[in-house]
């Protein structure tokens, strides 16, 4: 498990990095302006039982903060969908930051390699807050091709909501039921 320095130095590299892509994109002091991420979709198909699995995977995980992997056989950017939910335990245990079980994660991420898959998205959930990526939340992001869904038990019905975020950018992506 991760020591609380840890963390912080992840929330903070996310601050600096979303500050860093803002600049760019505002053409801040001394910056052109830079094109957004390589890729953006404006939407993104998600089946609807799918949809219902990671909401009751992730209410299942209250108090703490819950996490997954969403599969697919290609990318978002490519057009693909999500095939399958797979729930991860959370290592952290803890109402304010998720960390998949090392573990499991290594275990599923070799069976999606061997099986020709692909992370087409990575789950959490906020208990308290909005569904919108925190700085920690930048600051850990590692897989820039995969979208980051995000679901808040702040309030009834949860609200879920799916982002990219790439070198600090985060731009919203519409979830589209199928």
């Amino acid at each position: 498990m991760p020591e609380v320095s840890a963390w912080q130095e992840a929330a903070d590299s996310g601050a600096e990095a979303r500050r860093e892509a803002q600049a760019r994109a505002s053409g801040g002091p001394g910056q052109a302006r830079q094109p957004g991420p390589p890729w953006t979709p404006a939407s993104a198909a998600l089946p609807a039982a799918l949809r219902s699995e990671l909401i009751d995977w992730l209410r299942g995980g209250l108090p703490n903060e819950g996490c997954g992997l969403l599969i697919g056989s290609r990318l978002a950017e490519d057009g693909g969908a999500p095939i399958r939910f797979v729930g991860m335990r959370n290592a952290a245990v803890s109402p304010y930051r998720y960390l998949m079980d090392p573990e499991e994660q290594l275990r599923v991420l070799l069976e999606v390699d061997d099986n020709d898959e692909v992370v087409w998205a990575i789950v959490h959930s906020h208990v308290a807050s909005p569904p919108m990526p925190s700085m920690t939340d930048v600051g850990l992001a590692a897989y820039p091709d995969a979208l980051y869904l995000i679901c808040s038990f702040a309030a009834e019905p949860p609200e879920l909501r799916g982002w990219t975020i790439v070198n600090g950018a985060v731009n919203e992506v519409v979830l589209e039921p199928v």
